[in-house]
């Protein structure tokens, strides 16, 4: 929620939901962490149809689902997790443990990055 790039690229960050009754309600600089039991709630009355989902694995499948349901069209998804979802819905993974994987093979391959 921090990073800058996105609204110099035309995207807003609005809403950060949490299970954890410890986290819901804190600032995480402009917003205000909300209950995930109003996620659907959010999303409808908002016409929400992109999502970024970063939760645990074991949640993921469960949280998408959740999304999809209330009418996300798009995930970008960085549980490392591949999720189950409905023809028309759009989800691109990010897995830094993939790209460290990448960057390590070319480091050990000597092209040093090349």
């Amino acid at each position: 929620t921090h990073y800058r790039g996105f609204i110099h690229r035309g995207f807003r960050i609005a809403w950060v939901f949490d299970a954890s009754p410890e986290k819901v309600g804190q600032k995480i600089g402009e917003l205000t962490v909300q209950s995930i039991a109003d996620l659907e709630q959010v999303i409808h009355a908002n016409q929400v149809q992109m999502a970024m989902l970063a939760v645990p694995a074991e949640f993921a499948q469960g949280v998408a689902d959740r999304l999809v349901a209330a009418g996300i069209r798009a995930i970008l998804n960085y549980a490392p997790i591949n999720l189950n979802v409905p023809d028309g819905v759009k989800v691109e993974y990010i897995d830094p443990v993939i790209h460290m994987q990448h960057m390590t093979y070319y480091l050990h391959t000597g092209n040093g990055g090349k």
